[in-house]
């Protein structure tokens, strides 16, 4: 179905994969809505682009675990290689034996890669290119753990750990090039608020038995936990006297502005546990905050993090809106659009909220007037805040599985009549019951 089309640089197609029938990405925007009714399909897109984005990460974990190389034959190499990525896979979407045949195309600059069923199996067909470069590195990795180290220049352990340590930087230097892509990646799963209420067994609970993209997001928690021993202002203060560079403090206020007024509290890991602080002397644990506290706090963190060290990231995130009073939506639709625009990243959102779409119009809209038309500087929404309309796309699950758009070309917004969809319905009904009880 995929030869002879050509497609655009930096996109996703996926075509029959669970409930998904027709589906195209494109990686080039920097902020994307999914919406539907649940199980329609939403979360299936996310971790399809997900996993294919890190395949360039789960290439360089291959890459450096040595026992791949000295406990194989060199002409085993290349195909164990594709063998993990199917182990991975199956991490991220369960076994593939029942499921009906599907395509998965990812394009990124000159390269591709298809994944496919086959007999029930999950294939990966690389271009040529890719795949020749590929498996240079992959003997790149070979002659380091079965030759260099092993030489007698290499006397100590440090050396080795030494020699390791470079080879990792400069292999992940090239997978960068490979695949045309620097950001990190993320992927924020829904039921988020479990992890809160289990803060304190976070650090010794196996993971193993969960799917891929909660093992990953457990293991974020894990390593980002231990930089918030103190207050955001704190964390700021820290930071810029440490690390070398500047911070974009405009950015880093507004942030912190947003995640008080969502969080009503600040976040702070202690040795004792992670808390939150309604002020100097009161606080509770996380585990016994609300609801909306637990599902959002992670959200958060890492959206300030991303703006703190203004690095590039590619952010997935499932329903943001989560357990949160409807300003508080609007809020977060905030953060996230600063956290694009300040570090020049990109997300994907899944939800089911109007409130995040209306929100989303707001910044768009924003973008379209106050860019052009700045009388008396009056500021309605803060630049920081506001959303291109080349650098968005909204989409929504039509009946038959595939995905429609619902941006209007003219207005520059989300169609208004696809977020009134719901609210019609109900008048609706109302409007016969009222109709009943005249009648009555």
């Amino acid at each position: 179905m995929f030869e002879g089309v050509q497609y655009m640089k930096n996109e996703i197609r996926i075509e029959n994969f669970g409930p998904v029938k027709d589906a195209f990405v494109d990686l080039n925007k920097n902020f994307q809505i999914f919406i539907g009714a649940q199980a329609s399909g939403k979360s299936t897109i996310c971790k399809v682009v997900y996993f294919c984005q890190k395949i360039r990460d789960y290439t360089l974990n291959y890459l450096m675990d040595s026992e791949q190389f000295i406990n194989n034959h060199k002409n085993e190499y290349l195909n164990n290689y594709f063998k993990y990525l199917k182990k991975q896979f199956m991490g991220c979407f369960g076994k593939t034996t029942h499921m009906q045949k599907f395509n998965i195309t990812y394009n990124f600059g000159r390269q591709s890669i298809r994944i496919y069923l086959k007999d029930g199996y999950v294939r990966f067909v690389f271009s040529a290119e890719l795949k020749e470069q590929i498996e240079v590195l992959v003997n790149e990795a070979a002659e380091m753990f079965v030759t260099k180290l092993h030489d007698t220049e290499l006397k100590s352990i440090m050396d080795s750990i030494t020699a390791v340590g470079l080879m990792k930087k400069d292999i992940n230097t090239k997978l960068v090039g490979l695949f045309e892509n620097s950001m990190d990646i993320m992927y924020i799963p829904a039921g988020r608020s479990l992890l809160a209420t289990m803060s304190e067994q976070l650090q010794d609970m196996s993971v193993e038995d969960m799917d891929l993209t909660m093992q990953e997001f457990i293991r974020l928690i894990r390593v980002t936990r231990s930089r918030f021993g103190s207050k955001i202002p704190e964390i700021v203060k820290e930071y810029t006297n440490t690390i070398k560079g500047q911070v974009n403090n405009a950015a880093l206020e507004l942030a912190y502005e947003l995640i008080k007024k969502i969080l009503k509290a600040d976040y702070v890991s202690e040795s004792d546990g992670e808390k939150i602080y309604y002020d100097e002397y009161h606080w509770v644990k996380l585990m016994y905050g609300s609801s909306g506290q637990q599902e959002v706090l992670w959200i958060l963190m890492l959206l300030f993090v991303t703006i703190l060290e203004k690095k590039k990231s590619f952010i997935v995130i499932e329903e943001p809106e989560a357990h949160l009073f409807p300003l508080a939506q609007k809020d977060i639709v905030s953060l996230i659009a600063l956290m694009v625009n300040s570090s020049e990243s990109k997300v994907i959102i899944t939800t089911h909220s109007p409130y995040v779409l209306t929100s989303a119009n707001i910044l768009l809209y924003s973008a379209k007037v106050e860019n052009k038309r700045n009388r008396d500087n009056q500021v309605i929404i803060p630049r920081s805040y506001r959303v291109p309309y080349d650098t968005f796309s909204a989409y929504a699950f039509c009946d038959d599985k595939s995905l429609t758009s619902l941006m209007d070309a003219e207005s520059h917004m989300i169609d208004a009549g696809y977020i009134d969809g719901v609210s019609t319905i109900t008048n609706e009904e109302l409007e016969k019951l009222l109709d009943m009880e005249m009648g009555g």
